[in-house]
């Protein structure tokens, strides 16, 4: 009987290989010989071992099983007659083909054992026809990282963020074959726990059509897969921020008249391994053998940051000039903190994924993800410095749904349907009631005092943001011949989005005295109080209440072709995109508030001569957003020259609708009061943005375990979402506003040198260095407006981009021995671009024209295993800014330094009273500098 199972099984792989999920898998292809004479042998199986993948070889000794998920495997050829061949660790990656060559010798009674030989994957992948990245579960182990974003600064091409050059918000991310970018602002639903991701792949060349709604990259994550044993793991770590440039408030060092000093942080010469701490566990078995299997992890970490401040008021705390003109610090005693220093950059994430698989037969699997990522946190605003208690919590989780359905129609042909719902909830307040009493007045806040930070007072910000969306997605692929894979597709999307962002104030007219009014009871002008103890939420025709909700459709159909030759492998495809906005413009952009009109055709009916009603304007105010399709087709080439090297060509058209907050802004478009420029409104018929991308390079194999590689790329983008048009004139002529039109655009073209070996035990290392120019008539959508509101005329030509540096070096090295290993991280960067202060000598200056100091940094990891019994215990230290090295992300525009400004002298020269800090603590600012030595120790337990 078990015979007849194992025969069974293996008749059902030969017919009809099973296979798992398109968009997140590889194939596996290769030939069998016969070792004696080299021909092909007709009809052996080909099999992954721990998997139920397989095939036979045709009339050509040729094989190829389709869908298999990244990782390494074991592959075995079997035939009657002949000795088993094995190849172990197989290596599969994502939308790559691993090729295997069998060579079987007939059996003999004296020689009857397999044939094992240890796989090595080849240095130079053929099939790899654009810049592709990527980091499996191993290295994502052995290297110093924390956090799956932070493997992603390690690559070529990504700069402080941004891709080859690309705004923020133009990277799609994937996860297990799915898509779940949030289109509100371009950023992620929710981040894998890198302990859970079997291979990041990063694809920053020009990707497959079947890849759509992103112009600089792709992120696509796999994460781990269920094992049919039970196993699992747990890891804890703590650590803390020990810095050489920490000091207390009263230690600033003045090294030169205009010197800032040295000490930029506080509370960080004391190492407190509570300041941050992580515990990581998962496990993973099998419910059913062979048909129900599941995989999850939970995640728990508290960061405590490295930006403190100090409780030396209270919210609520009244500092004011008396009738005397003296200036009291506090009017009430409560008014006083307990002056501790508290963190202000701090986050607290917890982190939930389950993963199920059910085999429903050897042609039809199912699959279902469920990740949940909740994270409070807190932005350090350093004007809340000695009021740490008035900065606003904010609050983000993220849900993710994913389920899908692989059916095997023939050895050759299969299709995904896949469904996925996911939720991103954002919210930020101080107090979570709105009618809290502890809100106080804005009076508090607003009379901040010159070179001061705020004595009291709360932000009475209340913002939520909520995207939903619903996804559908059907992916058919066949193997038509042994040289044409065919991918075909169709997707939809139904977003679900609601804004609402209240600024609370005091009834109309009331005036808070500071010296004798309750900030928590408001009185009007002649004394009276008012009978209520909160601030109100004021109304949408006011400029503190915007309020909308939106239900944009998504819908996008591929084709792709991966053609696969002896000299030359091709991905031609071409994709379309259709874009519904469920939005408006305005009918009369000389009228833009609808809650105040001005044209008086606007605001009476000439048949009554009464004013119209808001429910009558609305019939006439708005005009219907048009709908949006754009074709992109994608070309990717790959010729292999040697066995050893390679060339290759990509180029396409890439298309994407600007995130929503872009669509959405100001939605009833209402605008101050004043003259001038009064601000910006968005635009919901924005076209589509887009870029043309192109690259060409080279691989080569230089020794038996490196290669080198060699890009030339370029990106012309267009249609960038900006303000750089003629203002719109209100009716009047006092006025003037600002519409988010496609009116920005740019050029970037770099050079990418890269030299990695084989990851393995022994020495490994990877280097990778950009040369890139990253030119743009703006870096922000809103640079224009901005100008024109600061007096200033909008840059008319190319200038560097906020994110254009020049140089960028990337580097890990590490010694991977049997128990123990160590690992470093270098990074190296020249300045970026900032905007020179106008002097009495130069009027003005280009935008970006001046360049910030130079960035490096290294981080290490060392790691020793123990062995006990069947399972293992590993001790590890990670020291992030080893040399606690005072980067300059941010800078005085008239130095190009964060440690020196003339201000400061200025400043000194006009003797201001100084009423809660010193000039140096008010020019001391610690977010223009990077993040400090951070120290972690802790131990992961396998089993």
């Amino acid at each position: 009987m078990p015979h007849q199972k194992r025969f069974l099984h293996h008749l059902l792989l030969i017919i009809f290989p099973t296979l798992i999920f398109a968009g997140n898998t590889g194939k596996i292809a290769g030939i069998v010989r016969d070792r004696a004479n080299g021909e092909p042998l007709i009809g052996v199986n080909v099999l992954v071992q721990g998997t139920m993948l397989g095939a036979t070889s045709d009339l050509e000794g040729t094989f190829f099983i389709l869908n298999v998920p990244p990782g390494k495997y074991t592959v075995e050829a079997q035939y009657i007659g002949y000795n088993t061949m094995k190849y172990e660790n197989v290596e599969v990656n994502t939308d790559l083909t691993t090729e295997l060559e069998f060579v079987l010798q007939e059996a003999v009674l004296e020689m009857s054992e397999d044939i094992v030989v240890v796989a090595e994957r080849d240095l130079v992948i053929k099939d790899l026809t654009a810049t592709t990245a990527t980091v499996d579960a191993e290295q994502f182990a052995t290297l110093p990282v924390t956090e799956v974003s932070e493997a992603l600064e390690l690559q070529a091409g990504y700069v402080d963020g941004h891709v080859r050059g690309g705004r923020t918000g133009e990277v799609a991310y994937w996860i297990d074959g799915m898509p779940v970018t949030d289109k509100y602002d371009g950023g992620t639903v929710v981040e894998v726990n890198k302990d859970m991701v079997e291979e990041l792949q990063f694809i920053s060349g020009a990707f497959n059509a079947e890849y759509g709604q992103a112009m600089s990259g792709i992120v696509n994550i796999t994460t781990k897969e269920p094992s049919q044993t039970f196993g699992g793991n747990v890891t804890v770590y703590a650590g803390d921020y020990f810095s050489q440039h920490s000091g207390s408030p009263q230690s600033i060092n003045i090294e030169s008249p205009a010197s800032i000093g040295s000490e930029v942080y506080w509370n960080l010469d004391n190492f407190n391994p509570t300041n941050i701490y992580n515990f990581d566990g998962g496990f993973y078995g099998t419910i059913i053998p062979n048909k129900l299997s599941y995989y999850v992890n939970a995640r728990y970490i508290y960061f405590g940051g490295w930006m403190y401040g100090k409780r030396e008021y209270n919210p609520y705390n009244i500092s004011y000039t008396d009738s005397n003109g003296v200036f009291q610090i506090a009017r009430d005693p409560e008014g006083l903190g307990d002056s501790e220093y508290v963190p202000m950059n701090w986050n607290r994430k917890i982190y939930v994924q389950g993963k199920l698989i059910f085999n429903i037969s050897p042609l039809m699997k199912v699959f279902y993800s469920y990740i949940r990522d909740d994270v409070h946190f807190e932005e350090y605003d350093r004007n809340y410095k000695l009021n740490p208690d008035g900065n606003p919590d904010r609050f983000r989780v993220g849900d993710s749904h994913i389920a899908k359905l692989t059916h095997t129609l023939s050895p050759s042909t299969y299709y995904d349907l896949g469904f996925s719902l996911f939720a991103k909830d954002y919210k930020q307040y101080v107090y979570e009631d709105l009618f809290d009493q502890r809100y106080v007045h804005p009076k508090i806040s607003d009379g901040q005092r010159p070179f001061s930070f705020k004595s009291g007072g709360t932000n009475n910000q209340y913002f939520t943001r909520r995207t939903k969306t619903y996804l559908g997605k059907f992916d058919l692929t066949s193997q038509i011949t042994r040289q044409h894979l065919i991918k075909i597709g169709v997707e939809a999307r139904f977003n679900d989005i609601y804004f609402d962002d209240i600024t609370l104030r005091p009834p109309l007219g009331d005036e808070l005295d500071l010296a004798t009014g309750n900030p928590f009871m408001y009185q009007l002008p002649n004394g009276d109080p008012i009978p209520r103890e909160y601030l109100q939420i004021p109304g949408l025709e006011t400029p503190f209440h915007s309020q909308y909700t939106r239900k944009p459709v998504e819908l996008s159909a591929y084709i792709q072709d991966k053609m696969e030759f002896n000299d030359i492998i091709v991905n031609l495809g071409v994709r379309i995109d259709h874009f519904r906005p469920d939005g408006v413009i305005l009918a009369d952009p000389s009228d833009p508030n609808i809650y105040n009109p001005l044209r008086p055709k606007n605001k009476f009916n000439p048949e009554t001569g009464e004013e119209y009603t808001l429910e009558e304007k609305q019939q006439f105010w708005y005009i219907k957003a048009k709908n949006k399709t754009q074709i992109s087709p994608r070309l990717g080439v790959s010729f292999p020259v040697t066995e050893t090297g390679m060339v290759y060509f990509s180029y396409g058209h890439f298309f994407q609708i600007p995130n929503f907050e872009l669509l959405y802004r100001n939605p009833h478009f209402k605008l101050g009061s004043g003259t001038g420029s009064q601000g910006t409104i968005g635009n919901a018929d924005l076209d589509p943005e887009f870029t043309i991308s192109g690259e060409i390079g080279m691989k080569q194999q230089i020794s038996s375990e490196a290669v080198l590689d060699i890009t030339v790329y370029f990106r012309d983008v267009r249609d960038l979402t900006g303000t750089r048009a003629e203002e719109i004139e209100v009716f009047g002529g006092a006025a003037t506003y600002s519409r988010l039109i496609n009116s920005d655009f740019g050029f970037i073209k770099g050079i990418i040198l890269s030299l990695r070996n084989r990851f393995k035990q022994g020495l490994n290392y990877t280097l990778d260095y950009t040369f890139q120019v990253a030119k743009g008539t703006a870096s922000d959508p809103n640079a224009a407006q901005q100008a024109l509101a600061a007096g200033n005329r909008p840059e008319v030509q190319l200038v560097p981009l906020a994110w254009d540096q020049l140089h960028t070096v990337n580097g890990t090295v590490s010694w991977v021995a049997e128990t123990w290993g160590v690992s470093f991280i270098a990074n190296f960067g020249s300045g970026l671009p900032y905007t020179p202060r106008a002097t009495s000598d130069v009027s003005a200056l280009r935008e970006n024209s001046g360049t910030k100091p130079t960035f490096w940094n290294v981080d290490t990891r060392f790691y020793k295993d123990f062995d006990l019994f069947s399972t293992k215990l590993t001790f590890f230290l990670r020291v992030f800014n080893l040399f606690d090295r005072l980067n300059q992300l941010n800078v005085y525009n008239d130095s190009g330094r964060a440690d020196y400004t003339t201000e400061l002298d200025r400043a000194r020269a006009n003797n201001p009273t100084m009423y809660f800090n010193t000039l140096e603590e008010w020019y001391n600012n610690a977010s223009y500098y990077s993040e400090p030595r951070r120290i972690e120790l802790g131990f992961m337990f396998n089993f």
